[in-house]
């Protein structure tokens, strides 16, 4: 490693604590002082920690006492910045995040442990608040859904030195429409594209889409190699070139590791420099973690699943 820190990138959570604790023991983690703590190593996060499972407040107190103990990082997932905006208000007196039955229904698990409107929902939110959307060290990084130096820029101005959220920008972060909601989605989610002649599928929680997710990760592609779909959908899109504006991952960048994406199967790196840790523990699928070392290129050997 050349004296450069190790670390254990942890994917996807979802309010599966005894599925977290069970991932860091096996990488070699201990509890000390209520703390999990390697002699060596350090965790990096790549957020998206509630809703949808059973241990919400568990998996919360776990990461943020080894975040502020040393013993980890993190970044900031959709469905954290989905609940800064549950509970903030535009300066008309106006939630940030529609109070619809889909959202609520999403994110219910997280209210019914914390208790909607009490002192301890506004303490995690405010946690919430201090994890960056993105984070760049010096031999990775590290995003929810998307490294898009284009959404960085743009955000850049409403955002502190550490790239976290400001009180003061918020409601321009969730004015859907405005570039700047739209730069949080593609970090936070994905770019996504319009399929065309009316083809729709269904996500994940069976809702119609007719926009798709892309393989940012890609270095080239046509709309059918690119997009997020399942095969049988991706079969019957034209065979055409993407757009010029969606362009895709330099070959050259550093190792940079995702989540969101609801991976299945065993755990692969997308390419030589990019790996998603999202492997869908919130639909009976594993939490996974990879043992970065400093290699250039990311290894097949290097994923830990539980």
């Amino acid at each position: 490693m050349n004296g450069l820190q190790p670390y254990d990138v942890i994917g996807d959570i979802h309010g599966h604590a005894s599925k977290l604790w069970e991932l860091l023991e096996q990488l070699g983690y201990k509890k000390q002082g209520g703390i999990y703590r390697h002699p060596s190593r350090q965790v990096l996060f790549l957020g998206d920690f509630i809703d949808r499972g059973p241990q919400q407040l568990a998996v919360l107190e776990t990461v943020r006492d080894m975040v502020e103990n040393g013993q980890a990082r993190s970044v900031m997932g959709n469905h954290e910045f989905n609940a800064i905006g549950w509970m903030s208000h535009d300066s008309q007196g106006r939630v940030l995040r529609q109070h619809s039955s889909k959202n609520y229904d999403q994110h219910k698990a997280f209210l019914d442990a914390v208790g909607e409107g009490s002192a301890a929902h506004r303490e995690w939110i405010g946690w919430f608040k201090t994890l960056p959307l993105w984070m760049e060290l010096p031999e990775l990084q590290i995003v929810h859904a998307c490294w898009s130096p284009d959404a960085m820029e743009c955000l850049d101005p409403l955002l502190d030195e550490g790239q976290r959220l400001k009180d003061a920008h918020l409601a321009t972060l969730f004015e859907r429409g405005s570039a700047p909601y739209t730069a949080v989605e593609v970090l936070l989610k994905g770019p996504e594209v319009t399929l065309p002649d009316g083809h729709v599928f269904h996500d994940k929680d069976n809702h119609p889409r007719q926009e798709a997710r892309i393989k940012w990760w890609l270095d080239s592609g046509t709309l059918r190699d690119t997009a997020l779909l399942p095969a049988s959908i991706a079969a019957q899109l034209p065979e055409h070139c993407m757009q010029a504006e969606l362009s895709l991952y330099p070959n050259g960048a550093k190792p940079t590791f995702i989540g969101h994406y609801w991976m299945r199967g065993k755990p692969l790196p997308l390419n030589h420099n990019t790996a998603c840790l999202d492997f869908s523990v919130a639909k009976d699928g594993q939490l996974v973690a990879y043992r970065f070392d400093g290699e250039k290129r990311l290894r097949d050997d290097k994923f830990v699943a539980v």
